[in-house]
C-alpha cells in the first residue's frame, strides 16, 4: 500500500484537498462535542470550550496548511453559516447552549480569517495571536469557573479574578515561548513583551461583552506584536513601567472614589495606555486632569460616611466606552496621519490633531456631571455644571495644550475651547428640543454624539488653517 499523497502546496487542487480535510476535522469536532453533551451531560461551557480549543489548534496551523486567504475565507464563511443557522434553529447546544447572550461563536471564524489575511506572511505572529485566544480563553474559563472565588461585574456578566490571573499566565506563556523559540529576538525582549502583551489582552478580555473577545483578543495581539517587536528592551521596559503605573493609579481611584467599577477602571486604563503608547506622555495629561477634577467633585458631592470599600461604582465598560471613544478615535487618527499621510508636512508632524483631542476630553468633562447617579434623572445645578466647565476651560484645555509638542498658541486654544462650547450648546439644545429625561447610558450617548459632531464641524476649518 502507498501512503496518501496530497497535491502540492499552493496549487488549486492542493488547496481544495486540504480545505476538505480541515472541514472534515471541524465537523468531527462538532460531532464529538455534541455526542459528549448528549451522552455524558457535562456543563455546556466545557463542550463549548472544547470546540473553541480544538478548532483553534487546527486554525493555528493555517499558514502552514493553506497558501491562499480565499481558502480560509471559504472555510470561515461555511462555518459561520453553520453556526448562524444552528443558532437560529436551536440545535448544536454543545456550542450555543450557554445561558448568557454571546455572539462569540460567530466572531470566531471572522477573527481567524482577518488575522490570516493580515498575518499569514508572519506565521509566528499569527500563531501567537490565535493561541492567545484559544489557549488562554479556554484555560481561564475552565479554571476560573472551578476555582474562582473573587468576582467582578462586567455589565450583566461576572468574571473572576482567578480566571483573569489564569488568562494572564497562559497568555504570557503562549507569547513568550514562540517568540523565544521561533524568532531571533533578544531574550529580554521576549520576556518584557510577553508580560506587557499579557497585561493588555487580559484587561481586554476582562472587559469584553457578548463574546467580542473572540474578535478583539487576536487582532489586538497581532497589532501589538507588529508594533512592539521592533523596539529595544529598554523601550519596552519603559512602556511596561508606564502601563503598570496607569493600572495602579486608576485602580486606586476606582477603590477610593467608587464612581468607577473594577471593569470601568480596566477599560479606562486601556484608553489611557493607548493614548500614551500612540501619542506620548503629553497625551495622558488632559485625561489625568479631567479624572482628578471629576474625582474631587464626586467626593465632595457624595461625602460617603463609610470607609471606601471595593470599587462597585456606576461607570462600567459601556459607560467608559461612551466617555472615551471620541478622544480615542482622535489619537488613533493622529497616529495614522503621522505614519501614513503623505501630504502636507504640517499634517504629518507636531501632533496635528492634538488640540482636538484636548478639546474632546474637556468637552466630555464639561458634560459628564449629568451622569453622577445611574438611573436617576439628574439635573445638576448651575453651580455644578459651571464648576466642571471652569475646570475644562482653566485646567484641561490650557494645561493639556501647554504640555503638547507645540508651544501654546491662540489657534490651538481656540479650537479646543470651541469644541467644549459647541458640544455644550448641542447637548443642551438637544435636551430641550427632545424633552430629554434619560438615565446614565442614554445621556452618555447624547454627550458623546455632541462632542463628536462639534469636533467634525470644526475639522474642515482646522484643516484649512493647517494646509
Amino acid at each position: 500500500m502507498t501512503a496518501l499523497a496530497l497535491p502540492p502546496f499552493g496549487t488549486l487542487a492542493g488547496e481544495v484537498a486540504r480545505a476538505g480535510l480541515v472541514g472534515l476535522a471541524f465537523l468531527a469536532i462538532f460531532a464529538i462535542a455534541e455526542g459528549w453533551r448528549r451522552f455524558f451531560a457535562p456543563p455546556v461551557e466545557w463542550t463549548r470550550k472544547f470546540v473553541h480549543f480544538a478548532g483553534g489548534v487546527i486554525a493555528a496551523l493555517f499558514p502552514w496548511v493553506f497558501g491562499s486567504h480565499w481558502t480560509v475565507l471559504a472555510l470561515g464563511a461555511a462555518f459561520f453559516l453553520i453556526l448562524w443557522g444552528t443558532r437560529r434553529l436551536g440545535v448544536l447546544d454543545s456550542v450555543h447552549g450557554v445561558a448568557r447572550a454571546s455572539q462569540g461563536g460567530l466572531y470566531y471564524p471572522a477573527a481567524i480569517y482577518i488575522v490570516f489575511l493580515i498575518g499569514a506572511g508572519r506565521p509566528v505572529f499569527y500563531l501567537i495571536s490565535v493561541l492567545a485566544l484559544v489557549v488562554s480563553d479556554t484555560a481561564a474559563a475552565i479554571l476560573g469557573s472551578a476555582y474562582g472565588r473573587i468576582s467582578y461585574d462586567v455589565e450583566t456578566d461576572r468574571r473572576s479574578v482567578e480566571g483573569s490571573a489564569v488568562f494572564f499566565i497562559s497568555t504570557f506563556l503562549v507569547v513568550h515561548l514562540p517568540l523565544l523559540l521561533l524568532t531571533d529576538l533578544p531574550e529580554a525582549t521576549c520576556v518584557i513583551l510577553a508580560v506587557q502583551l499579557a497585561l493588555l489582552v487580559t484587561l481586554l478580555e476582562g472587559i469584553s461583552i457578548g463574546g467580542n473577545d473572540n474578535l478583539l483578543v487576536p487582532l489586538a495581539t497581532y497589532y501589538f506584536l507588529l508594533k512592539m517587536t521592533t523596539k529595544s528592551p529598554a523601550f519596552l521596559g519603559y512602556q511596561l513601567g508606564a502601563q503598570l503605573t496607569i493600572i495602579v493609579l486608576l485602580g486606586a481611584i476606582a477603590w477610593r472614589f467608587q464612581f468607577l467599577s473594577a471593569s470601568g477602571a480596566m477599560a479606562l486604563s486601556l484608553f489611557a495606555y493607548g493614548a500614551y503608547a500612540l501619542g506620548g506622555e503629553e497625551w495622558i495629561v488632559a485625561p489625568a486632569i479631567a479624572i482628578l477634577a471629576f474625582s474631587i467633585f464626586y467626593l465632595a458631592r457624595t461625602r460617603p460616611a463609610a470607609p471606601a470599600g471595593p470599587a462597585s461604582g456606576q461607570f462600567q465598560v459601556v459607560a467608559t466606552f461612551y466617555a472615551t471613544i471620541v478622544p480615542a478615535v482622535v489619537f488613533l487618527a493622529n497616529n495614522a496621519f503621522e505614519t501614513m499621510y503623505s501630504g502636507a508636512p504640517s499634517m504629518r508632524t507636531g501632533d496635528p490633531l492634538y488640540p482636538f483631542y484636548v478639546g474632546c476630553v474637556a468637552g466630555q468633562l464639561a458634560l459628564i456631571t449629568y451622569n453622577i447617579e445611574p438611573g436617576v434623572r439628574l439635573r445638576p445645578s448651575t453651580r455644578v455644571a459651571g464648576a466642571m466647565a471652569v475646570a475644562a476651560f482653566t485646567l484641561v484645555v490650557p494645561v493639556g495644550l501647554l504640555v503638547g509638542v507645540r508651544p501654546l498658541n491662540a489657534p490651538d486654544f481656540a479650537v479646543a475651547s470651541a469644541i467644549v462650547v459647541l458640544a455644550s450648546l448641542l447637548y443642551h439644545t438637544a435636551r430641550r428640543l427632545t424633552h430629554w429625561h434619560a438615565a446614565l447610558l442614554a445621556n452618555l450617548r447624547m454627550q458623546t454624539a455632541s462632542v463628536l459632531i462639534a469636533a467634525l464641524l470644526l475639522l474642515p476649518v482646522w484643516f484649512a488653517q493647517r494646509l
